[in-house]
């Protein structure tokens, strides 16, 4: 019993490292981070918080799983992944319309969105993809006791949240970094192009 705890616990592990390690896991957060002007402080804040979010639909889910059974990841998958998609999408889509306008009107005033919309979205993108790889993981755990399905979501979520920090701020850092005066003009269509494309990419390889 305890090789199969320890089995439990590192796949658990490297299951939500590797979930964290998605693109629209971080990479939404640091552009848009870049593109509202955020601080680092604001945009990892959110991040965590979409985070937790995530973490928490996951373990619920889990639980759910735990006692009903295995077939639900089925359905799980089927419906989240795709909406997280299209999420990521829309947000693209007005990013790259708000841009446009902007340069119809040159009011600058106008042409950025509201923090707490676009944090909602972010934490709404998260919350409604659960970590559907790690599902199964929770159905197994729940033969033996409670207590191991609470700390398989205890490292589900410090390891998912610290895992998306650590990348967002490394993304956030780099951009940045970088001299973006040449395509400022035409900052909130680039990240608007972005987010729609890994929205994209998150349908296709669903």
């Amino acid at each position: 019993m305890y090789d199969t705890t320890i089995s439990l616990i590192g796949a658990t592990f490297f299951i939500a490292l590797t979930h964290a390690i998605m693109p629209n896991h971080w990479m939404p957060f640091a552009l848009i981070g870049k593109g509202q002007k955020w601080s680092l402080t604001k945009t990892i804040f959110i991040t965590a918080f979409a985070g937790l979010g995530h973490s928490l639909t996951t373990t619920l889910l889990g639980f759910i799983i735990a006692i009903l059974g295995f077939h639900i990841t089925k359905y799980a998958e089927s419906i989240a992944e795709p909406l997280a998609g299209f999420i990521l999408i829309v947000l693209g889509i007005t990013f790259i319309i708000v841009g446009r306008l902007k340069h119809g009107t040159h009011n600058h005033n106008h042409s950025k969105f509201s923090d707490k919309t676009l944090a909602i979205s972010l934490f709404a993108m998260l919350s409604f993809s659960p970590c559907v790889a790690a599902l199964p993981l929770f159905l197994a755990a729940s033969t033996f006791s409670w207590g191991k399905l609470v700390l398989l979501s205890i490292i589900l979520s410090a390891t998912t949240v610290s895992g998306m920090l650590v990348l967002t701020i490394l993304a956030y850092t780099g951009v940045k970094k970088i001299n973006l005066c040449s395509i400022e003009e035409y900052e909130k269509e680039i990240i608007g192009g972005i987010l729609t494309l890994i929205g994209i990419i998150t349908l296709i390889v669903h």
